[in-house]
């Protein structure tokens, strides 16, 4: 199976539709922070609910299916304090969570997901970080944007995972996707062990400027350690 398939699967692309066109109809058109922030739970799914949360369902790894703010598992796994922030941080458009490996930091990220999506009837798209670094080097050269960048730059919400995992080099699009979506003033989080200063060195001042403003920071571990 090729690169542009398996994409094409995760994303749910219909046989010739693009990825605007696709955006489209997963995303709708777009949406305010101010209603993320003030919509009501409602007794059950509606319909919109049930596309945005399977749209999402299908770029989360199967391991965190069980990731939710109000898991028990959550506690286990993740500073109880962090989750105690995430529970009003999901309704921020910038959230950088920061902490060690197996610090929990993409457990929490996905169920702070899920919490958004649940919460605004709009999907949300989950990247791995490495991923995302070599989609370019693996989509056909001449047939535009890889359907993952492209993904990534325009989803309501973008949820960069782990990132400084991923390759160093030119064809990177990290960056772009970053640069981008500041530019459209669409939210990103994203989960890193690393601090401010090598993530300064891998992406550019400019590109983590723009993550880090107006950005809730969730340090996952008992000490705060400086960003």
């Amino acid at each position: 199976m090729s690169q542009a398939t398996r994409m094409a699967d995760v994303l749910g692309l219909r046989p010739g539709e693009t990825v605007d066109e696709w955006c489209l109809r997963t995303f709708g058109p777009p949406v305010s922070e101010a209603r993320v922030a003030t919509a009501d739970h409602r007794p059950g799914p509606t319909p919109r609910l049930r596309r945005a949360s399977a749209a999402l369902e299908r770029s989360i790894p199967p391991a965190l299916g069980w990731a939710r703010l109000d898991a028990p598992e959550l506690s286990e796994r993740v500073y109880v304090p962090a989750i105690g922030i995430a529970r009003n941080a999901f309704r921020d458009s910038r959230v950088c969570l920061m902490g060690s490996s197996r610090a929990g930091k993409t457990s929490l990220g996905v169920a702070m997901l899920r919490a958004w999506v649940d919460a605004s009837e709009r999907s949300a798209l989950f990247v791995a970080a490495h991923r995302l670094g070599v989609a370019r080097i693996q989509h056909p050269a001449g047939h535009g944007e890889a359907p993952l960048v492209e993904a990534a730059m325009k989803a309501p919400l973008v949820l960069l995972d782990d990132l400084g995992s991923d390759r160093d080099g030119p064809t990177n699009p990290i960056a772009d996707v970053i640069v981008e979506r500041h530019a459209r003033d669409l939210p990103t989080w994203m989960t890193t062990g690393l601090t401010r200063e090598p993530l300064v060195a891998r992406y550019g001042a400019g590109v983590v400027a723009r993550l880090f403003e107006r950005a809730r920071v969730i340090h996952l571990g008992a000490k705060t350690p400086s960003i």
